[in-house]
């Protein structure tokens, strides 16, 4: 009995320096138990000391980030990239609330913790993170926006309540994060057609002072005249 428990204590041993070594010569990544061989509880244990040594940054259970180390401390994973990790690659994930507003320079408000919209039911488990749960805009799973995509929508959804700056001023920021080169513009139409009524308004307008009257028309407008005149009414008015 003595030697098999010598033995497993060895085999402990051995997992955790090896889950060691990969960990401290990696960067900027995430680690998951199923990342290393050797018994799961051993590498759980081992992964569980590396974030107490301070090597490590808990996600959520079972998932760590392994950042860059600097005179301040090891780099964070961004919010986006956390909740990626987790949820997985087809899901269309972005800020959301004051946190998109602020990415876009629409605002100058931090949020004490990051606001992530997600396009499924939002998992638990996660800390410092605030989930948006966006499971009713299938669309954008379903064409696969990207991060920057999500954020737009997000933003124009909460327009009147998160952007700091004037209409004008709004107006050429969204025009300008249209106009990168990881915004696909016919993504963002056909992710529309589940978005609200308000999206779908001031995304039509976007588009119309972006230059781009043919993908705006495609963009089902809100029902009333009353939902339209509200969704427009952050730009000062609405067009006839």
């Amino acid at each position: 009995h003595e030697t098999s428990t010598m033995a497993r204590v060895a085999d402990s041993r051995s997992v955790a320096n090896k889950v060691r070594r990969q960990v401290t010569r990696s960067r900027d990544r995430f680690w998951r138990v199923e990342d290393f061989h050797g018994g799961a509880h051993a590498v759980d244990a081992a992964l569980r000391r590396l974030a107490t040594d301070g090597d490590l940054a808990r996600v959520r259970r079972g998932v760590y980030w392994r950042g860059s180390r600097t005179r301040f401390g090891m780099t964070a994973a961004s919010s986006v990239r956390a909740v990626r990790e987790i949820l997985g690659g087809r899901e269309a994930v972005g800020a959301a609330e004051s946190s998109a507003a602020n990415l876009l320079g629409l605002s100058t408000q931090v949020s004490p913790v990051p606001v992530i919209a997600v396009s499924r039911r939002a998992p638990t488990g996660l800390s410092d993170i605030r989930l948006v749960n966006r499971a009713s805009r299938t669309a954008r799973r379903e064409v696969g926006l990207n991060d920057l995509e999500v954020t737009i929508l997000e933003a124009l959804e909460g327009w009147d309540k998160y952007v700091e700056v004037d209409a004008a001023t709004a107006t050429d920021r969204f025009v300008s994060a249209l106009g990168r080169s990881d915004v696909r513009i016919d993504r963002l139409v056909s992710a529309s057609r589940t978005e609200s009524p308000r999206v779908r308004e001031r995304l039509r307008f976007i588009l119309g002072e972006a230059g781009r009257p043919m993908d705006a028309a495609r963009i089902e407008g809100a029902r009333s005249r009353t939902a339209r005149d509200q969704a427009l009414s952050v730009v000062g008015g609405h067009s006839s």
